[in-house]
């Protein structure tokens, strides 16, 4: 197994990661955007389904846990910047063709990822369980309840420091990794590592990039989810470049 390190940068390098994402988004809008748009039908799918079975109040939850697996659905954008950088042509089936091998590595780290957001939804319906003595509450009784009771107040702080701190661990492991596996040869295991040594190496620089995705993601989904569509390509090619300039070829 290969070792692989990160190179170190400046702390304020994700500035220049977003700046590179927002040309290589443009640079195939029809693909990037479109490949985004999908997802955007997922989440408005995933939110229309869980209102039409009474189930609004869990909307957040399953809309966060998405996030967090938003990394292995991302390779779309990876695979554009990469042939982008290789001056090869954009086109739906150049994107779609993942070399086997690595396919089979991009799969292994994306079940890793499920499991993480399977275990969040979990904790929050033992969360919920436990906060509201097992009652379902309504869109509004649960909005009143979480903003205007101790309980719920309580409830929406523990949820949140859980949550973050497993978006984090879900961060270290894939913000790196995913893009290394598409670009170059190597095994699921030594891009993970590659990953989080590079967010141990460099907390600060993760740390604001950790946040830099949650705040933008989570604007996106306030604005009714319509905003990923330009979001979740801006930060799949951003990611791209984030890796590009940690591990140069």
């Amino acid at each position: 197994m290969t070792t692989m390190t990160a190179q170190r940068v400046d702390a304020a390098s994700h500035w220049d990661w977003l700046k590179a994402g927002w040309r290589d988004l443009w640079s195939a809008p029809l693909y990037s955007i479109g490949y985004g748009l999908i997802f955007v039908a997922v989440g408005l799918a995933i939110t229309a389904g869980l209102w039409t079975l009474g189930l609004g109040s869990i909307t957040p939850v399953a809309l966060a846990g998405f996030a967090l697996v938003a990394p292995a659905f991302a390779v779309g954008f990876y695979r554009i910047s990469a042939l982008e950088d290789a001056g090869q042509k954009v086109s739906w089936t150049a994107i779609r063709d993942i070399p086997k091998g690595r396919f089979g590595q991009v799969a292994f780290l994306g079940v890793l990822l499920v499991v993480i957001f399977l275990f969040w939804i979990l904790i929050a319906r033992a969360l919920y369980a436990s906060f509201t003595i097992g009652n379902y509450l309504p869109v509004g009784e649960f909005t009143q309840f979480a903003l205007s009771y101790p309980a719920g107040l309580t409830m929406i702080a523990v949820g949140t420091v859980i949550g973050g701190a497993l978006a984090f661990a879900a961060f270290a492991i894939s913000a790196f990794s995913f893009p290394m596996l598409i670009d170059r040869d190597v095994d699921a295991v030594t891009a993970l590592i590659a990953s989080v040594d590079a967010v141990k190496r460099m907390p600060v620089l993760a740390l604001s990039w950790a946040i830099t995705i949650a705040l933008m993601t989570a604007g996106g989904i306030a604005l009714f989810i319509l905003p990923l569509a330009i979001v979740f390509p801006w930060l799949g090619h951003a990611s791209f470049r984030a890796y590009r300039d940690l591990f140069p070829s």
